[in-house]
């Protein structure tokens, strides 16, 4: 188990609080139904400052690179006795030639076994140039390594050579482009899908990207806060938060629209999507927490190598879970103001579904009956012809 630090622990507590609190929120909001689009502002109020957070640290501290994105060299040793972070650290500090610019250092927690049965401790060095190299990239070249290796051994004593890797600026701009390449064509098939799949409404597909471009932000904003060093797997956490964000919506909005169909305008856009906000929260609740919890064992008893990977994981997933509901449902509330649409996919209600937990329609059904179960009422059960569906 990892020697958590004061302040982890109180983190750690600080966000089982927090996912209890959701818990009571999701339940209680079933009970007893609020009207959340009934006022738009504190939803925007707070998505603004962190916004506001998020960019002035992109825009003060910037982004703090990995190997991966500006170019290194990465050193695998194996060393017969267990030292830290910290002695390979002091042992990089006299290395000149050439002077070293970000340093970071992984050591292994235990002994592992190389093929003659030897115990040796893995440590992984990530260092980059100070300055560039005449290639222009920030990778030690030519017999750089070599020279590295050679005073490590003079400082640490004698190691097993595992391994070493060297990234060029070809390769870290490549990186740059395939992944911002691969978030726009995420984001532009996404809108793409909803659009068709809700009727040609391209409204569910401008709010489903505002959502999305709220979480990117946020998320890339707080991994800068923290100073966290951006790599190649944060690019593939910035992708996860991307498609856990559109799912989630993409409950919300079904409902949306079928309720839409359902009332067939006798009730108004904003009242509708309250309605279908109250019944699915409890779902929204319940889907994030299953994944919160895994998330905060990885970050606080995963190993520094999982860390970040966790961090930029609970950032954007609880970014995404809030604005499902805050962001992605107002927004269409906003746009119906000014651009009607009317619906135009057909309803997929039925009576209520053995499986599901909220109640359920079929087309037809007493406007009534409707409102009754978003205010928590046992609906009336109607008598359905003909033999019972199996299960």
């Amino acid at each position: 188990m990892p020697n958590l630090t004061a302040f982890s622990w109180l983190s750690l507590l600080l966000w089982l609080g927090g996912l209890a609190l959701a818990v009571h929120f999701g339940h209680a909001l079933r009970k007893k139904p609020r009207n959340l689009m009934g006022n738009l502002t504190p939803y925007l109020v707070i998505s603004g400052l962190v916004l506001a957070l998020s960019i002035g640290s992109l825009w003060h501290k910037g982004l703090n690179y990995g190997l991966d994105f500006t170019g290194g060299t990465l050193l695998e040793i194996g060393m017969p006795k267990m030292v830290t972070s910290d002695d390979v650290q002091a042992a990089l500090a006299d290395f000149k030639q050439p002077e070293l610019g970000d340093r970071m250092i992984q050591v292994g927690a235990n002994f592992s076994k190389d093929e003659a049965d030897k115990d040796y401790q893995r440590v992984v060095v990530r260092v980059t140039r100070a300055q560039p190299s005449p290639e222009g990239g920030r990778n030690l070249v030519d017999q750089e390594p070599k020279a590295l290796l050679s005073h490590l051994k003079s400082k640490l004593g004698e190691f097993k050579e595992l391994g070493s890797t060297s990234i060029g600026p070809t390769i870290t701009g490549e990186l740059r482009y395939h992944a911002l390449l691969a978030l726009i064509v995420a984001m532009a098939v996404q809108a793409s899908y909803i659009f068709v799949r809700f009727g040609f409404q391209w409204r569910y597909g401008i709010a489903a990207d505002i959502a999305i471009i709220h979480d990117v932000v946020i998320m890339v904003g707080l991994y800068s806060l923290a100073g966290r060093q951006l790599d190649s797997p944060f690019v593939a956490a910035l992708l996860t938060v991307a498609g856990y964000s559109i799912m989630d919506s993409v409950v919300i909005f079904d409902r949306i629209r079928e309720n839409e169909h359902y009332f067939r305008g006798n009730k108004p856009f904003p009242e509708v999507v309250n309605i279908s906000v109250n019944q699915t929260m409890s779902r929204s609740v319940n889907t994030t927490l299953t994944v919160l919890i895994t998330l905060i064992a990885i970050y606080f008893f995963g190993g520094s190598s999982l860390e970040n990977f966790a961090f930029a994981l609970l950032c954007g997933i609880t970014s995404g879970a809030y604005s499902s509901v805050f962001v992605a449902a107002p927004a269409l509330v906003l746009i119906d103001r000014f651009f009607k649409s009317k619906p135009k996919a057909a309803s997929t209600y039925h009576d209520r579904d053995p499986l599901d937990d909220e109640p359920v329609y079929r087309e037809g059904g007493s406007a009534a009956s409707v409102a009754a179960a978003a205010e928590g009422a046992a609906p009336a059960r109607r008598r359905v012809r003909g033999a019972r569906r199996k299960l």
